[in-house]
């Protein structure tokens, strides 16, 4: 299994780059914001930035470090 983390800046081109990757190479997309927002919104919570890290930060508590890259 190959595992790619894509990060950059607003505008850099992530998204043209997952398109690319999952339409012409079959790579599958795991978001780490999108799974954030559904854990969000299951706990009734405000999706915004500080919500996010507030989560983000009490599963790598919950869990390990490296629960939520």
């Amino acid at each position: 299994m190959v595992i790619i983390g894509i990060t950059g800046t607003l505008g850099a081109g992530k998204g043209t780059l997952v398109d690319y990757l999952i339409n012409k190479r079959g790579f599958a997309h795991y978001s780490a914001r999108e799974f954030l927002i559904r854990e969000i919104t299951r706990q009734g919570l405000e999706v915004n930035r500080d919500t996010m890290t507030s989560v983000a930060n009490k599963l790598r508590a919950l869990h390990s470090p490296a629960y939520v890259i």
